[in-house]
């Protein structure tokens, strides 16, 4: 009698979906996580496992590190934290590493010769073999790149003082910071640089009146009486007219001398362009707040981009990367919350209250120029400008329980609309990709536009992820958008965050993220190569860099997810699962750990313990790579071949990353092999 083999089939499992926690597993796709931490969807499709973050002040990011390896003869002891010497070359390096014959470095200045000797603080230690570049292999590679990073991280600073990062923006290709000075008695604002954090000097404040000739910037006045002087850094007009002498306004001044008195003329010369209102005094920020900014132009010309905040405990501000200008509107409590800037329009918010300036001039707040105010019914937790129609344009103005729309161009005809009573949103949390996405209560919302009656239609996004969104929700401290990925995020508190990927419009999932580190401001913004960037601001003091590194800031990057039980369409069947394959890609050394569970994980059955599978993605092309700096026969795809075992109706497939030296993969597909048996009695 002759055996007949078991047919042996094949379950291709696209990965895709995000994250789903309450629909039934059979109305599933088996590709959706019921459980995931520090996975995105891809949107190329897939799971990616995120990119790290690292500390950031401006100097060489601890990411792009490279190493080298000198293949050495040695005569005397070269140990890690040392600097070596070409003897001939004259470069330097410093030692991440040693094994064998290999003398690992970094910071590498001048290029190191084969046949040269080298040297540890004058004293010789042998000669170069050869000069051998990067490791042949995936995970040496990467723990010398690791160790490389770890060298320029220890450099990067918080930014001085005490507390938190009260707010970062990034703005003219540099990155900005506030923080409480070490006293707490003021915020400092602070600029990265290639050589950390640098205070932003305030200049000095003083008042005009009677203002009759206009006072150029970078001009010198003297005190007609007093003959102090004073260097104009910026002329805020605040009222008036200049043809009519009746501008009154502030002055930004620097290089005071003397002691000007109230009254008395400013010239230049002996020509007289206003009165002294008040005195010269030192621009200092309250300590606290949370400062938000809108980088804008009002003048024209790529030159004219200035960045206006606001913080809650300041007035107002303008910053053209040297001279900060406190702006005045003339409320009793002079401390904006949120700003905007809106079809040439500076807009501040003061609780319920929604201002604005006048149309081309941020500096000017009076009605008799066109400047206005629009009374909300709650306080307002975010102002985001939305997409408008062919004639108009609007803006989203949210409380915590409703969402309203602000149409039109002016205040000729400015038009409020309430749109949503009871769905607002949590302070900080909206942003604008395709549409408008902001967290409420019920989770996050999008503000899409419609051709309907009223221009927009709201929907909720994370309808399947209602737990996550009640555990959260009150945590949240902020969001940004990563328009190369499609995706909105939002922070919370607890170093938490959700990664909503979005396709044309639609939704391909949602996956929670898990930093190693709290969060309290965050921003997004364009970098001068067109790429995007993000940032945190932690608790700690620290500004980090996200989208950025293999690890989180040199600690572990800690990736699961569980997939839905899969019953290959035929849940009351029992299987016999033999084989998976997994299919990854990326540009690094990957290692993934695989596990099952049977059956519901019932105790019936044995279950497997998980494995842990190694892939070499990286891969090289002619003439992209540098000699000696890249690795023959490397693949950015690959399968990783997987053993299974076990007989049951279902099987959730597992996987895992836990480590500091993995760039990011993404895993795409899964392929299952299995057997058909009999049916579940």
């Amino acid at each position: 009698m002759a055996l007949t083999t078991p047919k042996v089939n094949y379950d291709l499992i696209r990965l895709g979906g995000g994250l789903d926690q309450v629909t039934p597993t059979l109305s599933l796709p088996p590709g959706v996580a019921r459980r995931a931490a520090n996975f995105e969807c891809s949107i190329t499709g897939g799971y990616t496992r995120i990119t790290g973050y690292e500390r950031f002040d401006g100097r060489a990011s601890p990411s792009d590190a490279v190493y080298n390896i000198l293949v050495c003869a040695l005569t005397g002891t070269v140990s890690v934290g040392n600097t070596v010497l070409g003897l001939s070359s004259g470069a330097t390096g410093y030692v991440i590493a040693r094994s064998d014959n290999d003398v690992v470095i970094t910071a590498e200045s001048g290029v190191f010769l084969t046949t040269e000797g080298i040297s540890v603080s004058s004293v010789n230690k042998g000669t170069i073999t050869l000069v051998q570049g990067v490791s042949a292999d995936g995970l040496t590679d990467a723990t010398y790149k690791s160790l490389a990073a770890a060298y320029y991280r220890a450099n990067i600073t918080t930014v001085p003082g005490s507390g938190s990062v009260l707010g970062v923006s990034y703005y003219n290709g540099a990155l900005y910071a506030w923080r409480n000075n070490s006293g707490g008695t003021a915020a400092v604002m602070h600029k990265s640089s290639s050589s950390g954090w640098t205070a932003v000097t305030l200049y000095k404040t003083m008042s005009f009146d009677s203002g009759r000739l206009e006072i150029a910037d970078g001009v010198t006045l003297t005190g007609q009486t007093s003959g102090a002087t004073a260097l104009v850094k910026r002329t805020v007009l605040e009222n008036g007219s200049w043809t009519a002498s009746t501008a009154d306004g502030q002055l930004i001044v620097d290089a005071v001398t003397g002691t000007f008195s109230v009254g008395e003329n400013l010239r230049i010369g002996a020509t007289v362009y206003a009165h002294v209102a008040s005195l010269p005094t030192q621009i200092t920020l309250a300590p606290g707040g949370r400062y938000e900014t809108s980088i804008a132009n009002f003048g024209g010309g790529d030159a004219n981009y200035k960045m206006y905040g606001a913080s809650g405990t300041n007035p107002g501000f303008e910053f053209d990367g040297t001279t900060y200008v406190p702006i005045r509107t003339g409320m009793t409590t002079d401390t904006p919350v949120h700003v905007c800037v809106h079809k040439q329009h500076l807009f501040f918010t003061f609780g319920a209250s929604l201002q604005f300036s006048a149309l081309g001039y941020p500096y000017q707040w009076t009605p008799l120029l066109g400047a206005g105010e629009i009374a909300m019914n709650a306080a307002i937790t975010n102002v985001v400008i939305l997409p408008g129609n062919q004639s108009s344009g609007a803006l989203g103005i949210y409380t915590r329980q409703d969402t309203s729309i602000l149409y039109g161009t002016s205040s000729a005809n400015f038009s409020l609309a309430s749109f949503n009573t009871g769905t607002g949103g949590y302070p900080y949390t909206a942003q604008t990709m395709d549409q408008a996405y902001v967290l409420d209560d019920r989770g996050v919302m999008s503000l899409g536009t419609s051709i309907n009656f009223g221009n927009f239609v709201p929907a909720s996004l994370s309808m399947n992820i209602p737990v996550f969104i009640q555990q959260h929700r009150q945590l949240s401290v902020g969001s940004t958008v990563n328009r190369d990925k499609g995706q909105y995020r939002v922070f919370f508190s607890d170093g938490s965050g959700l990664y909503l990927t979005i396709l044309n419009g639609t939704v391909l999932g949602s996956m929670p993220v898990q930093f190693g580190h709290e969060i309290n401001c965050c921003i997004d913004s364009e970098a001068p190569n067109g790429g995007t960037v993000q940032f945190f601001g932690s608790t700690n003091g620290y500004v980090y860099q996200m989208d950025k590194g293999t690890s989180f800031d040199g600690g572990v990057i800690p990736a699961n997810m569980n997939l839905v039980y899969n019953s290959i369409k035929s849940p009351r069947i029992r299987k016999r699962f033999r084989k998976a394959s997994v299919e990854l890609t990326g540009n690094s050394y990957a290692e993934i750990q695989f596990g099952y569970d049977l059956g519901y994980r019932t105790q019936a059955i044995s279950q497997a313990s998980d494995a842990t599978y190694t892939n070499d993605l990286r891969s090289s092309y002619w003439d992209e790579m540098q000699w000696d700096n890249f690795v023959w026969d490397g693949s950015d795809i690959t399968p990783s071949e997987i053993e299974v075992t076990g007989t049951a109706e279902n099987m959730a497939i597992r996987l895992s990353s836990n480590s500091s030296l993995l760039q990011s993969f993404t895993v795409n597909n899964i392929i299952v092999h299995y057997t058909m048996r009999r049916g579940l009695r």
